[in-house]
């Protein structure tokens, strides 16, 4: 199952995205528990983070539950999967932070924004294309994992949502998880829409936010003391990896494990590469070029000790056309492809 189709309210999308995608979500389930033991659903439920999640966004909150009910599994593990980011400062034992590199930029005909989503290998083969026909709301396609609500995405009016994990940047037990962040940005119908969402919400955890219509690129870093906007009004283009660039809410004990464990020099060495060697006009098929680079590497495919891969690439156009773009694996082993809207996009 690659496209998983999902339409309605919240309970009946998730209800189709669990029963569409059942086997898949119960073996990425069985993954995420051997990795990070069976203590993660608890530390979710005694933390205000489900709360949260029902106050501010129910329509997704309800979602959640429809897609344990599609797919039988317990709806406590589908929380405790979709709280991902939220898992390694809960607990620091539970281990899975992302990586990612974002890229973005204006063109005469509109914006192109793109990345590479780097996750744990053990979720590689869980990869799906989320086709969501809200009842309220634009059209979406979502790059995602079996279970998961969303991890960056496209509306059909024109609106993209990127995303890297800041995972030196404060939490917060009463913020809202990166995954819900993302899709109650990509209900926006503008970009000033997907923005005023971003700043009028509190944050879980550290995440670096691009957002794009065809108007232009905008950029913010939150965390739970707040959001900071990085890219000055009007800029023509966006680099962004795993550190943060304007946001100085820094949690000290989290900055010396990732420097520890590599986490900064690769982020450094990824966001000085893509900024040298990104020209001033890619296109599409140049930024998908510039994320497969495998010297920095910019790709990861599994290099010995390290533990991200490439979980999926996406590109975004927006301008006279709503175009998505999703490589679902690496390059060379996995094939671009592109799934067509169920109704007639914005211009």
């Amino acid at each position: 199952m690659t496209v998983v189709d999902c339409a309605g309210t919240g309970r009946e999308r998730g209800r189709a995205h669990g029963e569409q995608a059942r086997e898949a979500v119960r073996a990425a389930l069985d993954r995420w528990r051997a990795d990070v033991g069976g203590g993660a659903a608890g530390l979710v439920h005694t933390s205000p983070l489900p709360g949260t999640l029902r106050r501010l966004v129910p329509d997704l909150a309800d979602e959640l539950r429809g897609i344990a009910e599609g797919a039988a599994v317990p709806f406590e593990d589908v929380v405790a999967y979709n709280c991902m980011d939220e898992q390694w400062w809960l607990g620091r034992r539970h281990r899975r932070r992302a990586g990612c590199s974002v890229l973005g930029e204006r063109a005469a005909d509109g914006t192109r924004l793109a990345q590479n989503m780097d996750l744990p290998p053990s979720m590689d083969g869980t990869q799906i294309v989320l086709r969501l026909r809200p009842a309220d709301g634009p059209e979406q396609l979502v790059l995602s994992a079996a279970g998961l609500i969303g991890l960056t995405g496209v509306n059909a009016a024109g609106v993209a949502v990127c995303v890297n994990t800041l995972g030196m940047l404060h939490g917060g037990p009463r913020g809202l998880p990166v995954a819900a962040v993302i899709r109650g940005a990509l209900a926006g119908r503008t970009r000033q829409e997907a923005l005023a969402f971003l700043s009028s919400v509190p944050h879980a955890s550290g995440q670096h936010y691009a957002v794009a219509d065809a108007g232009g690129l905008d950029s913010v870093e939150c965390s739970a003391g707040g959001v900071v906007p990085w890219l000055a009004p009007g800029a023509g283009r966006l680099v962004h990896t795993n550190h943060p660039l304007a946001n100085t809410d820094v949690d000290p004990v989290a900055l010396e494990e990732l420097r520890a464990e590599g986490r900064i020099g690769d982020s450094r060495a990824r966001l000085d590469f893509l900024e040298r060697a990104m020209g001033p006009s890619e296109g599409t098929a140049g930024l998908e070029r510039l994320l497969e680079d495998d010297t920095v590497p910019v790709c990861m495919s599994g290099r010995p000790g390290w533990p991200m891969r490439t979980f999926g690439t996406v590109a975004y156009e927006l301008g006279a056309q709503v175009r998505a773009r999703f490589r679902l694996g690496l390059p060379g082993r996995a094939a671009w492809i592109e799934p067509g809207w169920t109704t007639a996009p914005a211009a």
